[in-house]
């Protein structure tokens, strides 16, 4: 049979694998590999807090938009005291120095979405184990796992034994690839709700203090903090503080008519995949704040009070419930960024 005739057997199966893109997120000693549901995949070492990082990022299909990026601490601008990174990097105890004709150079950081720039850096280092910055020994990038990430990022994106493929290499051609998958679109936002009324806040804030259901919170009534907020001309969002911890607050969230007499009803919210080492797919609403101006509903758990690590994420109200626009995370608490640079997990498409 020949090469065309398989590759067009393949399109099928490559095409549904690529359509379904799981998400995950999964550890290799000391590099972590993050991919959402359009397959655009983040692998970087850790821990950032050691002040030096990698990190290789890429898309799916062929228009991929590879990245590498070295950066000694992931916020610094200054001139560095020992000199800039790309003249004091060592790969195993050997100065390297790799060719940037094709990169962005900074004191502190190193990037290039050159693919045969990255080529010619992945040949270097796959099998290498450290890269270290010379005057700075705790600076240290373990390599050991960086193969084994990408590897996995190849076979996510259907690339192994093709052309295209980091790691494993083959005969495939550069363009035989899985297309990028699709990604579900949201709703498009309603129309600005008018403010609610001293009045319709006032009674609100007292029916969401005193009559909504709240048998299962731990928190006091007395202790209890109400938001509302509207969400279109008839409902409004009431916020009920539950549970609280140390940097966490758990909130439940009420759909409720603006006038009397108040009906409301319970909104939770649910995932649309179930993430990497949870057993269910519904969200609790931790530190959650809404914007009426646009419906957009946010979350944020942090994993410790620092807050370089948890889950935020992003929900467009429809007028009957909230769908999930993004969901990104981060186990690793090395306090290398913040929320917004979190990999992803899900991502939809913006409204039409």
């Amino acid at each position: 049979m020949s090469y065309w005739m398989k590759s067009l057997l393949l399109l099928p199966f490559m095409f549904v694998a690529c359509v379904q893109a799981e998400p995950l997120q999964k550890s290799f000693s000391d590099w972590q590999l993050t991919c959402n549901n359009a397959a655009f995949c983040v692998a970087r070492s850790f821990p950032g807090d050691n002040g030096l990082v990698m990190t290789l990022s890429r898309g799916a299909g062929v228009s991929d938009r590879p990245l590498l990026r070295i950066d000694y601490g992931s916020a610094y601008s200054g001139e560095l005291a020992g000199g800039p990174l790309k003249e004091n990097l060592l790969l195993d105890q050997r100065r390297l120095t790799p060719d940037l004709k094709h990169w962005n150079v900074e004191p502190h950081h190193l990037a290039t979405s050159n693919a045969i720039a990255i080529d010619e850096f992945l040949a270097q280092t796959l099998d290498a184990h450290t890269l270290q910055l010379t005057y700075q020994a705790k600076a240290t990038i373990p390599l050991s796992g960086m193969k084994a990430a990408l590897l996995l990022m190849d076979e996510v994106q259907g690339r192994v034994n093709g052309a295209s493929a980091w790691v494993k290499r083959g005969d495939r051609a550069q363009w035989d690839v899985p297309p990028v998958p699709q990604v579900p679109q949201l709703p498009a936002p309603l129309p600005q709700p008018a403010p609610l009324t001293q009045e319709e806040t006032s009674g609100l804030i007292d029916y969401g203090t005193w009559r909504v259901n709240t048998d299962n919170c731990s928190l006091d009534p007395l202790r209890r903090e109400v938001s509302v907020a509207p969400l279109t001309d008839t409902k409004a969002l009431l916020l009920i503080s539950c549970e609280t911890g140390a940097y966490n607050v758990i909130d439940l969230a009420f759909e409720v008519t603006r006038s009397q007499p108040y009906v409301a009803r319970g909104l939770t919210l649910n995932l649309p995949f179930t993430p990497p080492g949870r057993s269910d797919n519904q969200m609790e609403l931790v530190n959650a704040e809404f914007d009426a101006s646009n419906g957009l509903l946010y979350t944020f758990s942090k994993g410790r009070g620092l807050g370089d690590c948890g889950v935020a994420t992003r929900w467009q109200y429809d007028g009957n419930e909230f769908a999930l626009a993004e969901y990104a995370e981060e186990k690793t608490c090395d306090a290398w960024h913040s929320s917004d640079d979190w990999p992803t997990l899900w991502v939809s498409q913006p409204p039409p």
